[in-house]
């Protein structure tokens, strides 16, 4: 739709766009292209003057959402009023540019992969995150009514549970200043080249790792019991709390993140030998460790989830709960549609972005207590010691980002066991993957291992296991599995600091994977492969 622009002006201001929204009966503005740049100290282009619309609680962060009340139709007190939206394709397709058409055609595939997956989903929602809780709850098994956790378990889990592994383990001024932290690759000691730069990511992660899980109620186990727990069912669902210590020899990276003192955010991976430490794990992390040698000096205490509902029609049996495999196989079945969808290629890439969007917004709104809104002041006497540490200041006005009342929808969405487990699963499948076809970080000669962020690995050669089954490798295109992304030809720079890795990622995924696939092809060699021990 092209916005009508009152007087002589080339460009539509913000004013202009919600006219023409409101005329023709929208809910929401989805901007593309070249955006304002918001700088702290100018005007956020989000809060100019809008004559005729009441400004809402907007989003100043990235990516930027305004709310806007028509002042005719909405007057204040009205309850019933929604804001109309004015948001950027950036929160669907992330930040590659995209045209108008190029951004309504991703939209629109979408749209379509997911009503072929879901026929009751009718439409988009205005986020991917309000779109997957709506193809979750419409794709929940019979008969499962998910129990929330007790408070103090959820509590629990906000307070001890990380998400991401996140490292660089080259030493310089990017790795961890934790003295139980050792690098695996120096450039002081000569090994300040490489041969190659290869980038390895999982295939849409999260959605292969949501089987099988557990929910509320919790059941809080004792440190003798928790021990016995775990050696009489490894794979129950479960957290569990424990002491341990890095093993003597130990040569590669930390297998079990520990919070730092005093922070709720900040973690650190011990793997110098000797090290001590207590941290909280999930299951599959424990197995993980104890395969390869770490072995707990202490079960402190545990929680077990609940694995199993009662069966359909009142039978007494039960059976696996299975809360989000539904929900991961249609997103995995609509992004397989996007695959094989006859479009321009930015369209198809985009489209996956938006997908991938949905399940990490929806996995991570699972343990969300309510949106954060900015709100606007005009003097800093007027924020709220709590938020103080928020505070910006956007021309003459200042903002800080107060949280917002949870709703019934957000209540009924509330489940931290859930993503806790699908986190917990992520970190352990990164080390070490599938028994039938060994891969991860555990899996690579710790010299040759650069960094790892999430589910993506950075190594100074292509490990064999992150190449096709084609060519002898362990991806056989499944999701959830780790695949080469892309890899550069050497002698490089070993990247002392994450900017400089994040600028050969970039590199090498632009390059892609093709010169590595050739040539495993054609010598079947095993390339940069090792092991922990």
């Amino acid at each position: 739709m092209v916005p009508v622009i009152r007087g002589r002006r080339k460009n539509p201001s913000l004013a202009d766009l919600l006219d023409t929204a409101f005329a023709a009966g929208a809910e929401r503005i989805m901007l593309t292209g070249k955006l304002p740049v918001a700088e702290p100290g100018a005007a956020h282009w989000l809060m100019a003057e809008t004559p005729g619309w009441r400004h809402g609680a907007h989003w100043l962060e990235a990516p930027p959402t305004g709310r806007y009340y028509h002042q005719a139709t909405q007057p204040v007190g009205d309850r019933r009023a929604r804001p109309l939206e004015v948001a950027t394709a950036a929160a669907w397709f992330g930040s590659r540019r995209l045209g108008f058409h190029q951004a309504r055609a991703a939209w629109e595939l979408v749209a379509a992969a997911l009503g072929r997956a879901e026929p009751k989903l009718s439409a988009l929602m205005k986020s991917p995150a309000a779109t997957g809780q709506n193809l979750w709850a419409l794709s929940m098994p019979a008969n499962l009514d998910p129990v929330p956790v007790e408070a103090e378990i959820a509590e629990e889990i906000h307070r001890t549970s990380g998400q991401h592994h996140i490292e660089h383990l080259v030493a310089g001024p990017s790795f961890s200043e934790h003295p139980d932290c050792l690098p695996l690759i120096d450039p002081a000691s000569g090994q300040d080249s490489m041969e190659q730069f290869a980038y390895i990511d999982g295939r849409f992660m999260y959605a292969g790792l949501c089987n099988e899980l557990a929910v509320g109620p919790g059941r809080r186990l004792r440190g003798i019991e928790a021990h016995y727990l775990f050696e009489e069912s490894p794979y129950a669902p479960a957290r569990y709390h424990i002491r341990f210590t890095v093993p003597a020899g130990w040569n590669h990276l930390g297998i079990w993140g520990v919070q730092v003192p005093g922070s709720t955010s900040g973690w650190y991976w011990p793997n110098r030998p000797g090290a001590t430490a207590q941290t909280w794990v999930d299951a599959a992390e424990l197995r993980v460790g104890v395969a390869h040698g770490w072995v707990p000096d202490r079960f402190v205490e545990a929680v077990q989830f609940t694995a199993q509902k009662p069966a359909i029609r009142g039978q007494a049996r039960a059976v696996a709960a299975r809360p989000l495999d539904t929900f991961a196989e249609r997103l995995a079945s609509a992004r397989a549609a996007v695959e094989i969808a006859e479009v321009d290629e930015a369209v198809k890439e985009a489209a996956r972005t938006a997908l991938r969007a949905i399940l990490l917004e929806t996995i991570g709104a699972f343990a969300s207590r309510g949106r954060r809104s900015t709100v606007s002041v005009s003097s800093a006497l007027e924020v709220p010691e709590a938020y103080q540490h928020s505070i910006r200041v956007w021309g003459s006005r200042i903002t800080y980002q107060a949280p917002s009342p949870v709703t019934d929808r957000q209540r009924q969405f509330y489940h931290p066991e859930l993503p806790a487990q699908v986190w917990g699963r992520a970190r352990a499948r990164v080390l070490d993957g599938t028994k039938a076809a060994p891969a991860g970080a555990l899996h690579v000669d710790p010299h040759q291992l650069i960094g790892i962020n999430g589910d993506a690995l950075y190594t100074t050669t292509v490990p064999t296991w992150a190449l096709p089954t084609a060519c002898g490798g362990a991806d056989d295109g499944r999701v959830g599995k780790l695949r080469l992304k892309g890899v550069l030809p050497g002698p490089l720079p070993v990247p002392v600091t994450r900017a400089a890795r994040e600028a050969l990622m970039h590199r090498a995924e632009a390059a892609g994977p093709g010169p590595a696939w050739q040539a495993g092809e054609e010598t079947g060699e095993e390339t940069g492969e090792g092991v922990s021990r």
